[in-house]
């Protein structure tokens, strides 16, 4: 896959802008993005970013993602702020500051991101997490390494049997 940096950055302004998206830290953004990215590679025949994914302890993480988000903070779209949500957790807010151009993306592409912000925009982090832990690709990884595209093709009804 190639990385396509403003597919990426408009995507992360598209989900940092969402109404059904609510407590939107760095993790739960990279899990929306692998949701987003792996939902369009097997409905649609290819990913919407084209990111490469690594293995993280909280899931997959897009390669591009720290760098895409620094650029944004720098260019004054999005906006992070450390909060605080109970005594042992605090979290990266993440606020989109400027409209995503939507041009970047076909209608297929739209609907999955939608559907996507709609069925998990509302989950935690850790409810995310949780989920890509489960992903054939998450699985077969090793930890800080690439995760496998072709593995990425394949999701939990695949492998139903935990295999």
């Amino acid at each position: 896959m190639a990385l396509v940096p403003d597919k990426l950055k408009n995507l992360i302004l598209l989900i940092g802008s969402h109404c059904k998206v609510s407590q939107l830290g760095l993790t739960k953004l990279y899990k929306l993005i692998y949701l987003s990215d792996v939902l369009a590679l097997r409905e649609l025949g290819q990913s919407i970013t084209g990111s490469d994914y690594i293995k993280y302890e909280h899931g997959p993480v897009p390669s591009r993602g720290e760098k895409s988000i620094k650029k944004l903070k720098a260019d004054g779209a999005i906006d992070s702020q450390l909060v605080e949500l109970d005594s042992s957790m605090k979290m990266n807010r993440i606020t989109s500051l400027k409209a995503a151009d939507r041009r970047h993306f076909s209608s297929g592409e739209l609907a999955v991101i939608e559907r996507v912000c709609v069925t998990y925009g509302s989950w935690t982090a850790t409810a995310l997490s949780e989920l890509s832990h489960k992903e054939p690709a998450w699985v077969a990884a090793v930890m800080l390494d690439k995760m496998s595209h072709s593995l990425m093709h394949y999701g939990l009804e695949e492998d139903s049997e935990g295999l």
